[in-house]
């Protein structure tokens, strides 16, 4: 059986997939932002009692096809291709950006609004949010900006090019979960979750290549080939930065070489792209930008102070990254762990930052990732609250507390009821050469 074939679970997808559709055909979601929220939040809830049922099916013993999951998650992407990028701006950004670089200038050399690039403006440049701040997106990141403008400069291109990134990313997820023998419908909490789809094929986010290098160095490391896990970790690097909080605990175990690797690779790729400004952007961003912010938000009340809640968040940062370390933590555990707290302490954290984590969240079968990712299209309630004015926007204080409260939580559920102990009369034991709910990377 490739999946079960009740009427529920039939129901459950056509329903899952007309609501994606209902996405699409609403058209701009930043005008139509409650109804946005409130099919997302549907199709959530729809995915999670997807999820429960193909869990049930493994746990009755039937088989669930990863590749049946990976061809319904594929049909999503492509109906939801079918909408506008309208939840954020960013795609405009990297348009641009792309466009740049077509025109043989370096996109680090000027912002925008910058009057040597006046003669490049065209209709989609009053759409670029931020027009007087230089780019913020690494050089592996602008050549994707640039390798797809100039296949086709339209903007649906670069949803497009988001979307493959997003399937690639399930492929990789359907080869870690056969490497590791953990059972496929855990495919199902990335491939089939709504917000991926809305947020890489309908936003354009490219996001989703970064989370597919650093699968990419999961999968490459599980299956011992240590070199190109390496070149895939200095691939996500210069997509976007973050990755860089994943090599220390991935090297530990390698050759020091790996390291000069890494470095040499993203050195070299940076210089050419060189330009005295081009990280001015970061601290722009890091000093200006703050938004659904969750340990962070509690650290700025209680330091009342910004600066001192960014370091505070720094120094919790480096106590979780020396715990890890000094228990001599697995790679891949400890930086699943590594990154929830480095995305959780971040000032800024935009529903997509939140699918960094998913994938591996989905190998672990941490439901209260899942959850928050499916709570998180409440964080767009500032388009809601915010419709129709054009001076500062107000940011609710109550989405974070439903978004990461509940996930907290479901979190505590969860690890209690793995705490507890089974029941000595009826063990249930995977058969050989089965998939097994424990034995995976991340548990």
């Amino acid at each position: 059986m490739a999946i079960p074939r009740d009427p529920v679970t039939v129901t459950a997808i056509a329903t899952l997939l007309a609501l994606i559709a209902a996405l699409a055909w609403l058209g701009d979601l930043r005008e139509f932002a409650l109804h946005a929220i409130i099919v997302l939040l549907i199709a959530a809830a729809i995915h999670a009692g997807l999820c429960w049922r193909l869990w049930d099916a493994h746990r009755r013993g039937a088989r669930v096809s990863l590749a049946v999951l990976v061809g319904i998650g594929i049909v999503a992407r492509l109906v939801m291709l079918f909408g506008t990028p309208s939840l954020s701006d960013d795609v405009f950004r990297y348009r641009w950006d792309g466009r740049v670089q077509a025109a043989g200038e370096n996109p680090y050399a000027a912002a925008p609004a910058d009057v040597r690039l006046e003669e490049l403006r065209d209709n989609d440049w009053a759409l670029i949010n931020y027009p007087r701040i230089r780019t913020i997106y690494p050089p592996l990141a602008q050549s994707l900006f640039a390798a797809t403008y100039i296949l086709h400069p339209s903007v649906k291109a670069f949803q497009v090019a988001a979307a493959l990134g997003d399937i690639l990313v399930i492929l990789l997820l359907a080869g870690l979960l056969r490497s590791l023998r953990a059972p496929p419908w855990r495919l199902a909490l990335y491939a089939l979750h709504p917000l991926p789809i809305v947020e890489f094929a309908g936003s354009g986010h490219f996001d989703a290549w970064v989370v597919a290098a650093v699968l990419a160095a999961y999968l490459a490391h599980v299956r011992g080939r240590a070199v190109i896990s390496s070149v895939a970790l200095a691939a996500g690097i210069l997509l976007k930065t973050w990755p860089l909080i994943l090599v220390p605990l991935f090297l530990r175990r390698r050759p020091r070489w790996h390291a000069g690797l890494i470095v040499g690779l993203v050195v070299a790729y940076f210089a050419v792209y060189y330009d005295p400004g081009m990280l001015q952007p970061w601290l722009d961003y890091a000093g200006r930008w703050r938004f659904n912010d969750a340990a962070f938000w509690v650290l700025a009340g209680i330091t009342t102070s910004l600066e001192t809640a960014k370091a505070a968040a720094a120094g919790l940062g480096m106590l979780l990254f020396l715990v890890l370390w000094r228990r001599d933590a697995d790679p891949e555990r400890g930086n699943y762990l590594l990154l929830l707290g480095f995305i959780l302490l971040m000032p800024t954290i935009h529903p997509w930052y939140l699918l960094w984590a998913l994938p591996l969240a989905a190998v672990a079968a941490d439901l209260a990732w899942v959850a928050v990712c499916s709570l998180a299209p409440l964080a767009y309630s500032i388009l809601v609250i915010n419709s129709g004015t054009s001076d500062a926007w107000t940011e609710p204080v109550w989405p974070r507390f439903v978004i990461f409260g509940l996930g907290l939580l479901i979190w505590l559920a969860q690890t209690a009821v793995e705490m507890r102990p089974a029941a000595p009369d009826a063990p249930i034991q995977p058969e050989s050469g089965s998939e097994s709910e424990s034995g995976d990377l991340l548990s």
